[in-house]
């Protein structure tokens, strides 16, 4: 008779093993679900932000271009290769220090001095909006 209790016993226990182990793979399933829609979502926002962002700003871009210009100038008395930059650069292109080493490059300059009644080249940008 303890031998049949202890049949029934250890039966009873793996039903409840058993049980426990349906219980913890549904919950792993609803986990991964979880996890998967929610990766899903995610991949989707990037795909849309992808798709129509550039589109954004090509329209935005497609309406202004720079038109590239050339012109001699004369220094002044007092004028720097910086004072000069500040004239002619356009923001959207270069800085003030990247154009005054463009001004030094185009004209061979070695430092930063130029003298009176000389001319420089410059080359520089004018920006220009599409209707």
């Amino acid at each position: 008779m303890e031998n049949v209790l202890n049949r029934e016993i250890v039966a009873e226990y793996r039903s409840y093993r058993a049980i426990s182990a349906a219980r913890r793979s549904r919950k792993r399933r609803e986990l991964l679900h979880k996890v998967a829609i929610a990766i899903l979502g995610i991949a989707v926002a990037v795909l849309a932000i992808l798709l129509f962002a550039p589109s954004v700003t090509a329209e935005a871009e497609s309406t202004v271009s720079y038109e590239k210009r050339i012109v001699s100038v004369r220094v002044a008395e007092n004028d720097s290769l910086w004072n000069i930059a500040e004239r002619f650069y356009c923001e959207e292109k270069e800085s003030i220090p990247e154009f005054v080493r463009t001004i030094k490059k185009i004209n061979h300059l070695d430092g930063d001095t130029i003298y009176p009644d000389t001319y420089l080249v410059i080359q520089y940008y004018v920006k220009k909006t599409l209707s």
